[in-house]
């Protein structure tokens, strides 16, 4: 995979986490909702963490060593995996 094509998903993956971003905020500024869908609304904010981590190792100069410093544990055990 070149660099620039690896540059450009990941701006895709941070422009789809902003989206995100922007929905969850939405939904939280519903009280009612908040309360209802607390677990739901922490998962949106899991997604966005992922794709700013793989964001991340994309652009790495040395993705597997990016991959080492991922601050997501399970993440960076399942990219762990598909190295060997």
């Amino acid at each position: 995979m070149t660099m620039k094509l690896r540059l450009q998903i990941a701006d895709e993956l941070d422009c789809a986490r902003q989206e995100i971003e922007r929905l969850g905020e939405v939904l939280c500024s519903d009280p009612a909702l908040v309360a209802g869908h607390m677990n739901s609304l922490q998962a949106l904010d899991m997604i966005g963490q992922q794709q700013l981590a793989l964001a991340s190792i994309l652009r790495a100069e040395d993705p597997t060593g990016a991959i080492a410093h991922t601050p997501l544990e399970q993440l960076r055990e399942r990219l762990e995996q598909a190295l060997d």
